[in-house]
């Protein structure tokens, strides 16, 4: 997982006409756009059930302002204003390769990035997930792929909210909140491969 980046205060998805796009109601104050810059998500999208979608959208969410209360040692999370949005791309390796590059001077693809929005309240900020690398990383540790996607979204969401993993504490916090958002739909723990490695 990465962490978030430091972006300048523009969509990473605003000059793209030709992208598809779809509007999840995540609650009733929180919309999420969902970009789709690479056709192969389409039909990746049409075997994710819409009601698992919003369901791990709306935990992250809930479960993101439960530990803003609970967790003293973490830094803030991000104020939600009413009502407030945020975009997730979903591209490729090439796209991730350019962003990564651009924003955290990696020339390599990564499988998410987040791009907080520290200047708009009501905008959360943009996820950007790769296709290729989220397939390849699926395939290589045995796990369903849509349970993976899932996973990188709540990853995404959470730095959008405030959580990071810099040091071992904030890892374990947001790795926490992670298991417990996923297992809520059923998704067993993403780390358990990392952990009996």
């Amino acid at each position: 997982m990465t962490d978030a980046a430091v972006r300048q205060p523009i969509s990473i998805t605003e000059d793209d006409d030709d992208a598809d796009s779809i509007e999840i109601a995540v609650t009733d104050d929180v919309m999420a756009m969902i970009v789709i810059e690479d056709a192969r998500w389409h039909p990746f999208l049409d075997q994710t059930e819409h009601e698992k979608l919003v369901s791990i959208l709306n935990q992250a969410m809930n479960q993101a302002m439960k530990q803003k209360t609970k967790q003293e040692a973490m830094k803030p999370a991000k104020h939600l204003a009413s009502p407030s949005e945020f975009t997730v791309m979903l591209t490729n390796d090439a796209q991730m390769a350019v962003l990564n590059q651009q924003f955290r001077q990696k020339a390599v693809p990564t499988n998410v990035l987040s791009f907080p929005d520290h200047q708009d309240d009501h905008y959360l900020g943009d996820i950007a997930i790769g296709y290729d690398i989220m397939t390849t990383e699926a395939t290589a540790t045995d796990t369903p792929v849509v349970d993976h996607f899932l996973h990188l979204l709540v990853h995404g969401i959470l730095h959008l909210l405030g959580f990071d993993h810099i040091d071992d504490a904030e890892a374990h916090v947001m790795e926490t909140a992670e298991k417990q958002i996923l297992a809520s739909i059923g998704i067993a723990d993403p780390y358990e491969y990392r952990d009996k490695g």
